[in-house]
């Protein structure tokens, strides 16, 4: 049995959104109580010589965030704020004689004081350029992601689609490497994708059970023979991973999430990190056990996909990371089990099989995460400015100067506007506050990029308006507008 682990890691669009409820803060977040905790991990165990590999799916905005200089330097001011606050709490818990709250302020001073060295003094503030090496070194596979996170079925068009893969391809192998593999938001997908997949060189697809046809099992399939495989998650070994009711992340002994104090645990009592992360290990191990268990009921070139989610290992799942590093040592230290990524398993054995996938996403009724209620809204304005954008591109197929940065950030606004967050909130029923909010920004920062676009001359105010919208939403500095161009 082979054995493949790929991380998931994905954040909207957050440079110079402020700090908390919904802006910087949640990045500034990810990248210390996940990204960091991983990067730190898989360099460790690979300078242990440990034969360690993961797929790694991190969509071209998060990617972009983490390599632009303002976000690294918010990052740091953001943990030196978090340390001098845990300070400030260390002094009044031991001022009051609170033995215990004082244990925890030093567990977590210590703590954050370790990641910020790291990140400053270890890797130079540049977390892509450390994932690019691990790429390298064979560590980690990067797969390409849609460029803006967007959830591709739902798109109102093939030249929307297009930009959205050939874009998120190019900016993902800039920073990490050569991409063979896809990973779309929620493993969704719409029959046709695979012919656009074989068009630009992807060779194999993760997609849902949901979008396998009739009876066929969840073994890889070929979707075009010899050209785009399509492989699927596992989704009982998974359940201990994701479900904080069944599975590891609900563990009563484990931190409270939802508790900023970092004070209480699940259960309600008072969390002590250290029986959490003693619990985190053993939790490793039974995880170890379940994969021995199932290499002994498979054949051997069977494949066990596991999702990882950046978004829940050390987020929601705040002892995560210690699991995760347990169980990669063990899973690479044992005898019975190998460890593979999804490319090298499709180059190793070719799947035999031949089928087809229609419409289909982790989410119940195919896409209902994304739609109904008020996220309807969103989507017939999305479809609307994608019209918009492929005329632009067939009216001014020669810009130049000033009228081409134009019509490239009017690119880069509807990219953001096409988030799948935003659709993803709206159809929970957020309402339009917060994040649920910003696509109406991009959208009309669009509106008003287009009709400038179709003025003859570009006056000093419209200037100062493009300088601004490149700086606020400067991200794909190579985006070429003409990508919304019809190709016949």
């Amino acid at each position: 049995m082979q054995i493949a682990f790929l991380f998931i890691a994905h954040m909207p669009y957050v440079r110079h959104a402020g700090p908390q409820p919904e802006g910087e803060d949640a990045l500034h977040a990810m990248i210390a109580q996940s990204l960091l905790p991983l990067v730190e991990m898989l360099v460790e165990l690979h300078s242990n010589r440990l034969p360690i590999q993961v797929g790694l799916a991190c969509s071209p905005l998060l990617l972009e965030q983490l390599a632009d200089p303002l976000v690294q330097k918010h990052f740091v001011l953001w943990m030196e704020k978090v340390i001098a606050q845990r300070e400030a709490s260390l002094a009044e818990a031991e001022a009051r004689g609170d033995t215990h709250a004082a244990y925890l302020e030093r567990f977590y001073v210590e703590w954050i004081e370790q990641r910020l060295s790291a990140f400053t003094e270890r890797f130079n503030r540049h977390l892509p350029a450390w994932l690019r090496e691990l790429t390298v070194a064979r560590v980690i596979e990067p797969l390409a992601c849609p460029a803006s996170y967007a959830y591709l079925p739902l798109l109102g068009r093939e030249e929307s689609v297009h930009a959205q893969i050939e874009c998120g391809m190019l900016h993902t192998t800039r920073h990490l490497g050569r991409l063979d593999g896809l990973w779309l938001p929620g493993c969704s997908w719409r029959p046709g994708l695979e012919g656009m997949m074989a068009e630009i060189g992807l060779r194999y697809v993760v997609a849902d059970h949901s979008s396998l046809v009739a009876q066929q099992s969840s073994a890889p399939i070929n979707v075009i023979p010899g050209r785009v495989a399509a492989l699927f998650p596992d989704e009982e070994l998974a359940r201990h991973i994701w479900s904080e009711d069944l599975g590891y992340p609900g563990d009563p002994l484990y931190r409270d999430p939802d508790d900023p104090s970092g004070y209480h645990a699940r259960s309600g009592a008072l969390y002590d990190p250290y029986h959490a992360l003693r619990r985190a290990q053993n939790h490793a191990v039974h995880f170890t056990q379940l994969l021995v268990a199932e290499e002994a009921r498979a054949g051997a070139d069977d494949l066990r996909l596991i999702l990882l989610d950046a978004g829940q290992l050390g987020t929601r799942w705040v002892e995560g990371p210690t699991w995760l590093q347990a169980m990669l040592m063990l899973s690479t230290t044992h005898g019975s089990l190998h460890l593979t990524t999804p490319g090298a398993y499709v180059r190793n054995h070719r799947p035999r099989v031949q089928g087809l996938l229609k419409e289909g996403s982790w989410a119940a009724g195919v896409h209902g995460a994304w739609q109904g209620g008020v996220a309807e809204v969103y989507w017939q304005e999305i479809h609307r400015a994608e019209a918009a954008m492929v005329e632009l591109a067939l009216a001014f197929p020669d810009a130049v100067a000033e009228h081409e940065r134009l019509l490239n950030q009017a690119a880069r606004e509807l990219f953001l506007a096409q988030t799948s967050d935003w659709p993803a909130l709206l159809s929970a029923g957020t309402g339009e506050e917060g994040w649920a909010a910003r696509w109406r920004t991009y959208l009309q920062r669009f509106g008003q990029l287009a009709e400038l676009a179709r003025h003859r001359h570009l006056h000093e105010a419209d200037l100062a308006l493009l300088d601004q919208l490149e700086e606020e939403d400067g991200l794909f500095a190579s985006l070429n507008y003409r990508i919304f161009a019809p190709t016949s």
